[in-house]
């Protein structure tokens, strides 16, 4: 049968193209603030009520997977909007994913949990100035977007270690609306082409990994962020090198 996944925050930009690209290979809904008049299959639910994502999560049995998108996804976010939506909300998917016996949770992290190592305003020479950043490095947050994307961290492996939901964190670092690398000299270091996003989902879904925390970005000449460990465990081997464009 074909394994059932759920993309909340399904219309955005990340949304959207993991709903056009993986509907080869699951089964797919969406769970966003609106409903989606082109598909049924698209459910309305503010993720800040829980009784609005349990009721989601009733709709859909034998549920396996989540890729957990929605949230406040402004890098300048004031903390009332990142705890409601961003911990608030990552707390409420969890515990129905939890309730519901789904099996994995591919979190979307943000780069922005480290950002303050980047210096403000960041610096094109991080490379040379602090070597690659790992995801055993320490937390640097560079706002309350950053904070709230640590927490859900934590809230990942809170459930992991009490409940067995298995997660993979995902510090996605710049995607694009038109897959194009070039607006400034930061961004092609920090591109996650849309065919390597893709491909870094597909690969946590699928990885024999319960639970792990990686950055995500493409095969940047200039990267700053260190991918082997996304390489070597989710075997993902991005395509694209924003140097290339």
């Amino acid at each position: 049968m074909t394994k059932k996944v759920l993309i909340t925050g399904s219309s955005g930009l990340i949304g959207g193209i993991l709903m056009r690209a993986l509907a080869d290979s699951y089964e797919l809904s969406g769970l966003d603030l609106r409903q989606d008049p082109q598909n049924p299959n698209v459910f309305p639910a503010d993720i800040t009520q829980p009784d609005q994502v349990e009721a989601v999560f009733e709709r859909i049995p034998s549920l396996e997977y989540v890729i957990h998108l929605a949230g406040d996804a402004r890098v300048d976010a004031d903390w009332q909007s990142a705890f409601q939506n961003n911990i608030g909300g990552t707390k409420n998917v969890y515990a129905a994913a939890q309730r519901h016996g789904v099996r994995r949770i591919v979190y979307a992290s943000s780069n922005h949990a480290t950002g303050a190592y980047e210096g403000f305003p960041p610096s094109l020479h991080t490379r040379e100035r602090i070597g690659l950043i790992t995801a055993r490095d320490p937390v640097r947050p560079d706002g309350f977007y950053g904070v709230s994307k640590i927490a859900g961290e934590a809230i990942a492996r809170m459930y992991y270690e009490l409940y067995g939901v298995q997660s993979v964190c995902l510090r996605i670092g710049s995607v694009t609306r038109d897959d194009d690398p070039t607006a400034n000299p930061r961004l092609r270091a920090t591109w996650l082409s849309h065919r390597d996003l893709v491909q870094l989902v597909r690969c946590s879904l699928q990885a024999d990994v319960e639970f792990g925390l990686y950055y995500g970005i493409s095969n940047n000449r200039g990267r700053f962020w260190d991918i082997s460990d996304a390489e070597r465990d989710l075997d993902y081997h991005p395509q694209d090198d924003a140097s290339q464009h």
